[in-house]
Order: C-alpha cells, then sequence, then structure tokens
C-alpha cells in the first residue's frame, strides 16, 4: 500500500480554473482538443485553443513531455509532435 504524502493539488487546480475563467471572461471561449494519429505517431496531444483567428495555442509538446504556448501552424506543422529519439546502445 502507498503510504506516501501526496502534494495537495486544490490550489492548483483553482489557478487552472481562475486562468478559463479569465479567458471565458475576455470572450475567448477555450476549446479543449486532443491531436491524434499519423501526424503524432499515434499518441494523444491534447490543446486548447480559442475560435478566434489570431488566439495562441496551448499544446503538449511530445518531446519536452509539459505544455507551452505555440501557434496555430506551429502546431498543424508538427513542431510539437517529435517525441524524443531513442539512444542508441
Amino acid at each position: 500500500m502507498d503510504t506516501t504524502t501526496k502534494p495537495d493539488t486544490a490550489a492548483l487546480w483553482h489557478n487552472l480554473a481562475d486562468a478559463l475563467n479569465a479567458l471565458a471572461a475576455a470572450g475567448l471561449d477555450p476549446d479543449f482538443r486532443d491531436r491524434y494519429g499519423t501526424c503524432n505517431n499515434w499518441q494523444h496531444q491534447p490543446y486548447a485553443c480559442s475560435d478566434h483567428g489570431n488566439s495562441p495555442w496551448v499544446v503538449f509538446d511530445l518531446r519536452e513531455r509539459q505544455y507551452t504556448v505555440t501557434t496555430r501552424e506551429r502546431t498543424l506543422a508538427g513542431e510539437h509532435s517529435r517525441p524524443r529519439r531513442r539512444k542508441r546502445r
């Protein structure tokens, strides 16, 4: 049985909710999607965007393994879809 202490993440979820509420209040209405297919080696790649043309996108970068702010063009070009190269032994 796992007895390690779990960090309290409630504040992080509240911060996320505040950020989403601020985007909605600004009229940007965030939309959550998932890229999946041959474009990214059949790996799920969540991203958030707005229906406004020039809004930044937040995408999960498969190479860095973290979310990053980028553009629609860079995301669709696959810039953040390239997984890390495996080291040869």
